[in-house]
């Protein structure tokens, strides 16, 4: 029997939503699985929508790998998704420019760091990051690839020792840097995606859950709770289930966000940063007096609501009107290795004939994932310039609301239900928020 599909993906988050469409862009049948009733309803339905372009890894002792990962991923996706009309990244001689209307917000991520100027060791971490940040910020996308570090290494001795002086003498109570880090519609980008792959021919399957996925005469035979799919290929894009096939450990950790209002109009989107990471917080501003207050990530999901607790104050001695509609502990499931609590990259990892499994590490990442994916399969790169095909609007029931604004919604309405403007907060645990 002739398998159905060259390609069966199993789960619709960005990492299978934009694999199924690198592969129906060049001219493969796929078949998108996923176990909910929507795409990107489960991580990727998490996400605070902070698209990273190395700046926050500046701060990593990693020899600038993972910064190294999301410029890449900055490169791939100004590379092979230029076609799409929402792809309004421009790359100019001096950094990246954002057009008004797109995909991408210039909703830039301020970099706000604890002056510790007697503590040596924080301050050099901090001068090497304000140092690569102007870089970045500097950077000649229109002829140099910025995945290739090697020319923010250039000077960086003595730009690290100017920055390091500077900070002994500074005394306010932090320092302050403007990020080139920033915020993203993440629901119209993927639904440009599925609405380009369902136009080239993807068929999409959404309330299976895959129990297994058999050798079947050559073939793969995917079997969910009801039905079965034979593919000549399956790729495994949902982050818990990869550890059923591949000797690798997925990690999971939780991002714990509240969902508040009543910020004021002039609040920004900033990070805090601190040589004590429990002592970092961060905010995302959404407009509308609505915003997303987190902080850093947690292992443990007992541990959401009490860091919650602390962040939600911290931020109240800025926005003291701040009010909170919702939380819920942003999950990320990560593959790591031996000696490895987090991993940010992305992995493509074969694990028999016919069978690969893919994490993408961090959303951005998903831009290097899909090109990387084809070339490892065809060795050869997908097309970069192409015309999209199908109609958003026959995507858009098909992908998940992003989970801050859900909560958003139902809570503004509840409390104008319950007229308690201004009064007090809708309690929800985000503990009991997790799934």
């Amino acid at each position: 029997m002739a398998a159905d599909y060259e390609w069966i993906v199993v789960g619709g988050g960005i990492a299978g939503i934009a694999i199924a469409e690198i592969l129906t862009r060049e001219g493969h049948s796929v078949l998108l699985l996923e176990q909910r009733e929507q795409l990107a309803g489960e991580t990727t339905g998490d996400f605070h929508e902070w698209i990273h372009t190395g700046c926050l890894y500046t701060l990593l002792p990693d020899r600038l790998l993972t910064m190294k990962y999301l410029l890449g991923a900055i490169d791939d996706l100004l590379e092979y998704y230029g076609s799409f009309p929402g792809m309004n990244a421009v790359p100019t001689e001096r950094g990246l420019a954002l057009g008004e209307q797109g995909w991408f917000e210039p909703n830039y991520i301020r970099f706000r760091y604890r002056n510790r100027r007697f503590n040596p060791f924080w301050t050099a971490i901090v001068a090497r990051s304000r140092f690569l940040i102007e870089r970045i910020a500097e950077h000649d996308w229109l002829r140099r690839r910025a995945g290739i570090v090697d020319e923010f290494r250039e000077g960086r001795w003595h730009g690290m020792w100017a920055r390091f002086r500077e900070q002994l003498s500074y005394r306010d109570s932090f320092l302050e840097v403007q990020s080139t880090d920033f915020t993203v519609n993440s629901r119209l980008l993927l639904r440009d995606l599925v609405a380009s792959a369902l136009g080239n021919g993807l068929q999409v399957r959404t309330g299976q859950h895959v129990r297994e996925v058999r050798d079947a005469f050559g073939e793969k035979l995917v079997v969910t709770d009801g039905e079965s799919f034979r593919g000549k290929n399956v790729v495994l894009c949902a982050g818990k289930s990869i550890a059923d096939h591949v000797n690798v450990k997925v990690a999971t950790s939780y991002a714990p966000l509240a969902v508040v209002e009543g910020l004021s109009d002039n609040a920004r989107s900033f990070v805090e940063l601190d040589y004590n990471v429990r002592n970092c917080i961060n905010l995302l501003v959404k407009g509308e007096g609505i915003g997303l207050a987190g902080g850093i990530s947690l292992r443990r999901l007992s541990d959401c609501d009490g860091y919650l607790d602390y962040v939600i104050e911290r931020h109240r001695k800025f926005e003291p009107s701040l009010r909170v509609l919702g939380r819920y502990p942003g999950v990320k499931t990560e593959i790591t290795f031996p000696d490895q609590d987090r991993n940010y990259l992305f992995h493509i990892v074969p694990c028999r004939e016919g069978l690969w499994a893919t994490i993408p590490g961090k959303f951005t990442l998903g831009f290097s994932l899909a090109p990387e994916f084809y070339r490892r399969i065809y060795h050869r790169n997908p097309r970069k310039v192409f015309v999209p095909a199908g109609d958003a609007r026959r995507a858009a029931p098909l992908v998940a609301e992003v989970r801050w604004r859900a909560i958003a919604r139902e809570g503004l309405q509840s409390v104008a239900a319950q007229g308690l403007a201004g009064s007090r907060e809708i309690p929800k645990a985000a503990s009991d928020l997790a799934r």
